[in-house]
């Protein structure tokens, strides 16, 4: 639904996207990327990863909503990998383990993994970039400010101190089927707290429905951590699905955006 099913064809998209894409090989320790189909969005997950492709990764830590019933959990898998048309994306199991460790907010449950797309679209440009990365996917139920302040404090605890060589991808949409300009509006105060790294204000925004992000919960959880990454933010690229469907009506905002260490390079 998302991508070519045919390994070559999508091996060959990607690459593609990738190719055509005007950011540079960079640092970045961690990405928002979107989560739509690549035809609407697969160039603003090309630029995202592209702020990465430099770096040497062993570890992805993929972070996204959960769509279908969001129950207040965040969701570790029980599965051993994830398969694409490009092979298995190993789930590094060890830090899986003390995710699910760090508290009763935290499940292992492979259902909402298996109904969910938010994840499984970023694994090819992972797979073509850094091909030996395992994966530690993470889905976050009702964004709640417990919830998030949660996933914050366990990736401050676990994975902060491996950073070096784990990247963090975010998943999500920036606006979610709003009217065009009611939507650009939105999108453009997003940005502004994102850039502001204001995660009180994008929870409390997702919280009031004054902010549509399907992920804006995610997004939230990366900015409380940033004080600790040290990083400064980059918006790489933006788009809509206007570039594909123009109904003026339901527009969904699209964002490439980066973080990247300051100190990166020095450690």
């Amino acid at each position: 639904i998302f991508y070519p099913e045919e390994p070559s064809a999508l091996a060959s998209l990607v690459d593609e996207l990738l190719g055509q894409c005007e950011v540079p090989a960079g640092e970045a320790c961690c990405i928002i990327s979107p989560h739509a189909a690549y035809d609407y969005s697969g160039s603003l997950s090309a630029a995202a990863f592209k702020a990465a492709a430099a770096r040497s990764v062993d570890t992805a830590v993929l972070i996204g909503p959960v769509h279908r019933e969001p129950a207040g959990r965040l969701f570790l898998p029980e599965s051993e990998a994830f398969q694409t048309p490009l092979g298995a994306c190993h789930v590094n199991e060890e830090l899986i383990g003390s995710l699910a460790g760090c508290g009763p907010s935290f499940v292992r449950d492979d259902i909402p993994h298996l109904e969910e797309h938010c994840l499984e679209v970023q694994l090819p440009f992972l797979q073509r970039l850094h091909p030996r990365a395992e994966i530690a996917p993470v889905l976050l139920g009702k964004p709640t400010s417990g919830l998030i302040q949660a996933l914050a404090q366990a990736m401050e605890s676990l994975i902060v101190p491996r950073l070096e060589r784990t990247l963090i991808v975010i998943s999500a949409n920036m606006t979610s089927y709003k009217p065009k300009d009611q939507g650009e509006k939105e999108l453009r105060e997003l940005l502004g707290l994102i850039a502001g790294g204001d995660w009180r204000a994008v929870a409390d925004g997702a919280a009031r429905g004054s902010i549509s992000s399907c992920g804006a919960g995610c997004i939230a959880a990366i900015l409380c951590l940033r004080q600790h990454l040290g990083a400064r933010t980059d918006i790489l690229k933006l788009g809509s699905s206007l570039a594909v469907n123009a109904d003026h009506r339901k527009v969904v905002h699209y964002a490439a955006i980066a973080f990247e260490r300051a100190s990166h390079g020095t450690e």
